[in-house]
């Protein structure tokens, strides 16, 4: 990726005018396309991230490893009650996670993020699981760079291949509910599949993708909201009609949240004659407490000596953030340190040492210690060029810190999604911007 990236930059220099033109007719398609976040216009950088088949067998690798170890935390949680405290889950959800589900994935969706680095390790920044999103940053933002200028004149010379995440995800929604079917659930010859979440929180276009996908396959497909479900002797139907699948992408902060107010969704998950995909298992690896299990005494001695390897070497050190002994420790060596809520997404509440000075970066670990935060070993950038273009139309070749994630459907690697920035903290609320994933095919 490094190398290919080197070689953008090159090509970039040698065709500044041709390119000043493309990016104007480039912004103009992502504007008039689903690439949309949050109401507004998606920033992008002109260069894709582009992999190598290297860089790929080497995702697919880690996707491995760390199922590994996921699979084996979510089984240690499940049958060694001495751990649990570590994670501190409300009562009512520690009961939704031990309900059993009939097919074998604990994390049926994920995106899991690492700093990716030119020697070929790598560095986990987090597991997403309940809400895994950006499918549709990635795909429309690769629709229309594939045929940029700049990727036209690679493919002169290379093939460049693209991933596909909306039909891949059905694929696997199918085998998931044949497994479900096996192990005693019902079966419908044409299944009606409700993708989950709260309107104000989900990702409308996205849903609809999934909708359409859905639906061409074969299935029947609604787009509704938790509280819209009802319940009866154990069954959710939406609209009097039941649902055979339920796509959750409602993350399990939400639903927890407005748990007194979701009860026909509870009774359904407890009654465990829905196929919901994904459990409320997840939720243990989802969580920022995690990475501090998997750093914690008490869980760590059910691990093998492999794990404890892999985790020391790829897992950030991670912590409660308390007001102790260790705080002033926190406050002297700020620039190697991060602090993050234990359960927000899309990196709201995530501050970084080093960019703040010592007394605001005192009184922010002292206030958000009592909001419940994890502190957090600040894993060594990942940098690669881009183009920051100017309102003029002009451009300069910047350095950007990167960030890449691994879309996993059904414990397989099924695409790549890549953001930057310049801040410490990488994403949409930090002025970040995504990029296009793409592959080269040597």
């Amino acid at each position: 990726m490094f190398k290919i990236n080197e070689k953008l930059v090159k090509l970039a220099s040698t065709t500044i005018s041709i390119i000043q033109k493309d990016y104007k007719k480039m912004y103009s398609k992502v504007g008039s396309s689903n690439a949309i976040y949050k109401g507004k216009q998606l920033p992008f950088l002109y260069f894709p991230s582009i992999y190598s088949r290297e860089d790929v067998k080497k995702f697919e690798d880690i996707s491995k490893n760390i199922f590994n170890i996921v699979n084996h935390s979510i089984d240690i949680y499940l049958t060694k009650p001495d751990v649990r405290h570590i994670w501190n889950f409300d009562a009512r959800l520690e009961e939704l996670i031990l309900i059993p589900h009939r097919f074998k994935s604990n994390v049926p969706m994920g995106r899991f993020d690492f700093f990716y680095y030119p020697d070929g390790t790598y560095k986990f920044c987090e597991l997403n699981t309940d809400g895994t999103s950006a499918m549709n940053e990635e795909t429309p933002l690769s629709d229309i760079l594939i045929d940029s200028f700049l990727m036209n004149e690679i493919q002169k010379k290379h093939n460049i291949s693209r991933y596909e995440l909306y039909q891949s995800w059905v694929e696997e929604v199918k085998s998931i509910y044949k497994e479900f079917v096996e192990n005693g659930g019902s079966f419908s010859e044409k299944p009606l599949v409700a993708i989950m979440d709260y309107m104000s929180k989900g990702f409308p276009y996205e849903f609809e993708e999934f909708k359409k996908a859905f639906i061409k396959s074969g299935f029947n497909c609604q787009i509704v909201s938790p509280d819209e479900l009802e319940e009866k002797d154990g069954n959710l139907f939406y609209n009097k009609e039941k649902i055979d699948i339920i796509y959750r992408r409602l993350v399990t902060r939400d639903m927890m949240e407005h748990y007194d107010e979701l009860m026909p969704l509870i009774r359904g998950i407890k009654a465990n004659k829905t196929c919901i995909i994904g459990s409320i298992k997840s939720q243990i690896v989802h969580t920022k407490k995690y990475f501090e299990a998997l750093h914690h005494e008490e869980f760590r001695k059910y691990l093998s000596d492999d794990e404890l390897a892999y985790i020391d070497k790829y897992i950030p050190y991670t912590s409660t953030l308390r007001i102790d002994e260790n705080l002033e420790s926190f406050v002297k060596n700020k620039e190697i340190y991060i602090i993050k809520p234990v359960d927000y997404y899309a990196s709201k509440g995530v501050y970084a040492g080093k960019e703040f000075d010592t007394e605001e970066w005192r009184k922010l670990l002292i206030a958000s210690a009592k909001e419940g935060y994890i502190i957090q070993e600040f894993c060594e950038r990942s940098i690669n060029k881009n183009l920051n273009f100017k309102e003029d139309g002009s451009f300069d070749i910047a350095e950007f810190y990167n960030i890449t994630g691994i879309f996993v459907y059904n414990e397989k690697m099924k695409g790549i999604f890549t953001r930057a920035g310049f801040n410490a903290v990488i994403s949409d609320l930090n002025d970040g911007y995504s990029l296009s994933s793409l592959v080269l095919d040597e």
